[in-house]
């Protein structure tokens, strides 16, 4: 309170003053005190005159209280703290100024003080500073000339100077001058608009280099006439890395985009384009912002397109293949359309043409390859099968017929090697153009291989029978066929080789039956090979007596080569004698015992052996097997003198490996070289007889013999025969049956036996049955016979029993 002699006005001033107010003497004793101060620290109801803070005030509020009065005696002090007021209020925080009183003389005789309440706004603050903690933003207070007043940071490292460094200093001084003119132009424009946003500045600080995006304020005028400014400072760092990111995967998906080669577009709703490649643009011109009906489309593909973008936008994805020119040329591109969904319904459309031209030219092209001829353009085996299939179900299904016709041009390989393969090709290239033309719409012709070409025959029902039909049309086509060809090896040349061809063709009906194409083509090759066995030039329709013999003879075939590799065959023996009627000699004959069928006669499974090749590892067998027996008859001394023949095929005896073979069977076995006779056929001679003379000659240097099996049969020539290294000559039996009835046979044994007396050749007369035919051959000089006279060709223990009893079965 104010002294009664105080004015009342200064009183009621000071009572109305939001601080409070108060004064103390030297003693810290309250002298003086205002409304606001009883409000606030003092008790309005207590007496305070007189008190000191230690009775009014908590230890601990007091003591600091007294002290700071001591030192406000010497000179004004200031403080802040918390303060228990004793009204109940419980803790406040106070701004509480005090300094000295001094009389006139200048002597200090108390203190005067002022109290703020300043909780609130302590609050306030400490709420504004943990707000600040909490950014992750840098704050700056900044005068007009950039200089740091204030600086928060929740991280040293992103500024550019520690703290201390920076407050007082201006940008200039601390920055380089790029981002510092960007910042001061913040200022500015602060300044001049109240704020400034969207800058952004690139400094390299200790956490390394850094992007901050800037906004300034200005802050409200102190009354000091000097702008301030508020700058926060944003660590964009993240963000400008995933920006550059983000453009630099747009630049290289606009690349990729505008580099791949197929044409890329998106349209809206409205069929606008919104998004094009180069592609498109190279193509087609600029599209953006343009409709379908703003485009060059002809009402055709309009049309199309109108179709096709109501079904992308109904949801689903079109995929299609679509025509038109670019360059002046006609190309083919897979078009794909899908809608563009966003948020779960249709914005638009998206779409890319890619070229597949070049694509569709290889996949014909592969096609020709997989499925035709090269040579002849025609359809190859497999599209053959492919199309009988079709038309053999179609058969079955409609109950009507068609047939197989299999064509083998007859003696192409005599063409191939007299005139070489590029003649036999341009034959095979006629005779497709020939059947193309020589047969109806609805057929096929194909080329099945080699020299084999194969005509499907359709729609055979009607009043004709099938078979007639199909016979008449086979017959058409072999008329053609025949015609003479003119063939030049090259096209300049004239006048072209005339050739002339016989085609066997063999055909096989398919109907109702449901035959697979497979047994079709089975049927008619079987008829095709009965053509050709009859003597080319024929045509033969497939029936089952036919098949029912090819089956036996396969079945026979798969028979042998398990009698092979059985070791089944057996080698029965025919002696051969001199006129004495003693056993000389024997020919080794292969005998096959069938475990089912019993004893096969030897000229129905050798020609199959030698057709087959098998005759040649059949052949080797006989070899082996008859050296063994030879050395078995060499330790005994009534049969170590015995010559056995085995009989070479011209297949076994032209194997590269043949003479090795006799040489290894030689060494293995112990055999006598010299009692081996190998029996050739005339046959032999009819292909480089010169070869096999050095054969001969090689073989002859192991110590065999050779003996010429049924002479006078073949082509044999005189001229050669001097030459070989023969032992010994075989009149056929066809010579000996009408030896004494007819006189030619008569007198070709005559000759033979005067030719192999002149050349010191041995004769052997084969199919010897009467005791007439033997003095016959005897009086003409003949010493040796074989024939069923002496003894039919029986397993080695009756022939071992033979030479032992020196005696002959008759």
């Amino acid at each position: 309170m104010i002294d009664r002699g105080d004015p009342p006005v200064l009183q009621s001033i000071v009572d109305t003053l939001p601080a409070g107010l108060f004064a103390k003497d030297a003693g810290g004793r309250y002298t003086h005190a205002n409304g606001a101060m009883l409000g606030l620290m003092l008790d309005p109801a207590a007496d305070y005159r007189g008190a000191t803070d230690a009775m009014l005030f908590a230890t601990a509020n007091a003591a600091v209280l007294a002290a700071q009065d001591q030192a406000a005696l010497a000179a004004p002090v200031a403080y802040e703290g918390t303060i228990t007021t004793p009204d109940g209020l419980g803790e406040r925080r106070f701004l509480i100024r005090k300094q000295p009183l001094r009389d006139a003389q200048g002597q200090v005789f108390g203190l005067s003080g002022i109290a703020l309440d300043i909780t609130d706004m302590d609050r306030r603050r400490r709420a504004l500073e943990a707000t600040l903690d909490a950014l992750p933003d840098l704050v700056f207070e900044f005068d007009l000339d950039g200089r740091y007043l204030e600086c928060h940071s929740a991280r040293d490292d992103l500024l550019i100077a520690p703290l201390d460094r920076m407050l007082g200093r201006t940008m200039a001084e601390l920055m380089p001058p790029e981002p510092t003119a960007i910042c001061m132009r913040s200022l500015r424009e602060a300044a001049t608009h109240g704020r400034s946003r969207g800058l952004s500045i690139n400094l390299d600080v200790p956490a390394g280099n850094r992007w901050f995006e800037i906004s300034t304020t200005r802050v409200a005028d102190d009354g000091s006439g000097i702008p301030r400014f508020i700058t926060v400072s944003r660590d964009i760092t993240a963000q400008k890395q995933a920006e550059d990111a983000l453009r630099e995967s747009n630049a290289l998906l606009r690349a990729v985009v505008d580099n791949t080669p197929v044409e890329y577009w998106a349209r809206d709703l409205d069929g606008r384009c919104i998004m094009q490649n180069a592609q498109v643009v190279r193509h087609w011109g600029d599209l953006l912002g343009r409709t379908v009906d703003q485009t060059s489309l002809s009402a055709e593909d309009r049309a199309k397109w109108d179709e096709n973008n109501r079904r992308v936008l109904a949801g689903e994805i079109v995929d299609n293949e679509i025509e038109y020119e670019v360059d002046g040329e006609r190309r083919i591109f897979q078009n794909l359309l899908a809608p563009i969904w966003t948020d779960g319904r249709i914005v638009g459309s998206v779409g890319f043409n890619q070229d597949i031209t070049d694509r569709k030219r290889t996949e014909e092209q592969v096609a020709q390859l997989a499925f035709y001829d090269p040579l002849t353009n025609l359809p190859n085996r497999r599209l053959m099968l492919d199309r009988l299939t079709h038309a053999a179900t179609g058969c079955a299904r409609r109950r009507d017929h068609g047939a197989l016709l299999l064509i083998d041009i007859d003696n192409f390989k005599a063409l191939n090697d007299t005139l070489g393969h590029d003649m036999g090709d341009r034959l095979l290239v006629e005779v497709a153009a020939r059947l193309e033309t020589a047969t109806r719409r609805s057929d096929t012709a194909a080329r099945l291989g080699g020299d084999e070409f194969v005509v499907i025959l359709e729609n055979l029902d009607g009043d004709v029978e099938p078979a007639f039909q199909a016979e008449h049309l086979a017959r058409r086509i072999q008329r053609v066929l025949g015609e003479p060809y003119g063939l030049m090896r090259d096209p300049s040349a004239k006048p072209p080789l005339t050739f002339h061809c016989t085609s066997s063709m063999g055909i096989a009906l398919f109907g109702p039956e449901g035959l697979s194409a497979e047994e079709v083509l089975r049927r008619a090759d079987t008829a095709m090979y009965q053509a050709k066995a009859g003597g080319r030039n024929a045509i033969v329709l497939f029936d089952p007596v036919m098949q029912a013999r090819v089956d036996a003879r396969a079945q026979l075939e798969a028979d042998m080569h398990q009698a092979a590799e059985n070791q089944d065959f057996r080698l029965y023996y025919q002696p051969q004698v001199d006129p004495q009627q003693r056993i000389v000699g024997a020919e080794a004959l292969l005998r096959w015992h069938h475990p089912e069928r019993g004893m096969v006669p030897p000229g129905e499974f050798i020609p199959l052996a030698e057709e087959t090749g098998l005759i040649a590892r059949i052949g080797l067998w006989a070899l082996a097997e008859a050296c063994r027996q030879l050395v078995r008859w060499a330790q005994r001394p009534d049969t170590a003198h015995l010559v056995l023949s085995v009989n070479v095929s011209a297949l076994q005896f032209r194997l590269p490996a043949f003479i090795d073979q006799v040489r290894d069977v030689l060494a293995r076995t112990g055999a006598p070289p010299d009692r081996l006779m190998l029996e050739l056929t005339e046959s032999l001679l009819l292909h480089d007889a010169d070869d096999v003379i050095t054969r001969m000659d090689e073989l002859k240097s192991l110590g065999v013999k050779f003996s010429l099996d049924d002479f006078g049969t073949g082509y044999s020539s005189l001229a050669y025969l001097k030459k070989l290294p023969l032992d010994q000559l075989k009149i056929d039996r066809g010579f000996i049956r009408d030896l004494l009835d007819d006189p030619v046979d008569a007198a070709i044994a005559r000759t033979i036996v005067s030719l192999a007396d002149s050349l010191h050749l041995s004769v052997v007369a084969e199919g010897v049955e009467t005791v007439e035919q033997l003095r016959y051959l005897a009086g003409l000089g003949c010493l040796e016979y074989q024939g069923f006279l002496f003894s039919p060709a029986v397993p080695v223990e009756a022939f071992d029993r033979l030479v032992a009893e020196r005696r002959l079965l008759t």
